[in-house]
């Protein structure tokens, strides 16, 4: 018998420390036998049926259950979330589909999405990774050349890209702003990385605040999406999930980006 703690003490041990305080059954129990397992990036109501009509069990997400995105670690998090529309159709869809719901964030981060990004976009080794800051060098070229080399990997046609001196500008030491490393609540990983001498930056997620953190340290940033920079990660944790737990059928859902640049 398989349950959601025997899941979570496997990549623990792999990890080689608990899980954070983000993570965790947050629906659900923890010792209920699994069979069936739904893989996906963020948890929303198509995932819930698309799950419910396999018959799953459990989902395991890499996002967050409810909003807002702090619920569960923050003390001054906004009263009655609880209650917000949304998140009470979230919980009427679990339980009409008898489904659990494990989120693994952190953990998946540092086993996973890192080198899933990095395959993408078909970078090696990097050069440099200490303190958080992961580095790849590649031949010096035009920032535009960069652009368009990185919608080819991605399946993007259109990039949001802060360009400070220009598409003209050349670059060759790349830094991975994985998920939503480009945020501004996040925008310490931006200065770890222009420690590290990158003189460009390729992030899942970007805002307004993090764009113009870059452009003022004068280093060009390329937007791709948050959930596609991080569901060849996710894969590759699915993958290592079967090879633990062989009896687990397991299913992966492909969050797709939800915007269009028109």
């Amino acid at each position: 018998m398989i349950t959601a703690c025997d899941i979570i003490e496997h990549f623990e041990k792999l990890k080689g420390w608990p899980i954070g305080r983000e993570e965790g059954v947050q629906h659900g129990r923890w010792d209920r036998p699994v069979r069936n397992v739904t893989v996906c990036w963020k948890a929303t109501l198509a995932v819930f049926a698309e799950a419910g009509g396999r018959g799953d069990d459990l989902i395991i997400g890499h996002e967050s259950l409810y909003d807002p995105y702090d619920f569960d670690f923050n003390a001054f998090v906004q009263r009655g979330w609880q209650e917000w529309a949304l998140n009470k159709r979230r919980r009427e869809a679990l339980d009409k589909h008898n489904l659990s719901y494990l989120r693994l964030h952190s953990t998946v981060d540092q086993l996973f999405i890192g080198r899933g990004f990095a395959d993408m976009l078909g970078l090696d080794q990097p050069v440099k990774a200490d303190n958080g800051a992961h580095v790849w060098e590649r031949d010096e070229c035009e920032l535009r050349e960069l652009v368009e080399y990185v919608k080819k990997c991605t399946g993007l046609p259109l990039l949001r890209v802060c360009a400070p001196k220009g598409l003209g500008q050349r670059v060759h030491r790349i830094g991975l702003l994985l998920g939503g490393g480009g945020l501004d609540s996040n925008v310490g990983a931006q200065q770890r990385l222009a420690d590290a001498g990158c003189d460009v930056l390729i992030s899942g997620e970007s805002d307004n605040y993090g764009f113009r953190y870059a452009q003022d340290c004068g280093i060009p940033t390329i937007e791709t999406s948050h959930e596609l920079c991080e569901n060849p990660g996710i894969r590759l944790f699915m993958k290592a999930l079967g090879e633990q737990f062989k009896e687990l059928r397991i299913t992966f859902y492909e969050n797709k980006c939800p915007y269009e640049i028109v």
